[in-house]
């Protein structure tokens, strides 16, 4: 699934897209992945190439650079796991 919605949420509730591997080997993006999941935020997905499986889009290195996971959490772009955890945080603090 592309899109990951919890309590009675729907798409247009949806504040936090998620970039990830196609293969869902990246323990970085599995870790983001998790805090979604354990905190209930519904999500989107994009699935981006791993530098082994091809190139990445022109659009999501532009925005992002070649790192694995990135995300856009409230209209703010972050590349970085930990990064986008801390976001996490910040935003949905009562879940």
């Amino acid at each position: 699934a592309m899109l990951r919605l919890f309590d009675g949420d729907t798409a247009d509730d949806v504040r936090v897209k998620l970039y990830r591997d196609h293969a869902a080997w990246c323990p970085y993006c599995q870790k983001v992945w998790l805090v979604l999941e354990e905190k209930r935020i519904s999500y989107e997905i994009e699935k981006i190439n791993m530098r082994c499986y091809g190139d990445k889009p022109k659009s999501y290195v532009e925005r992002f650079g070649q790192l694995l996971p990135a995300a856009d959490v409230c209209g703010r772009s972050i590349a970085d796991s930990n990064s986008i955890i801390k976001a996490l945080e910040e935003q949905f603090p009562e879940t």
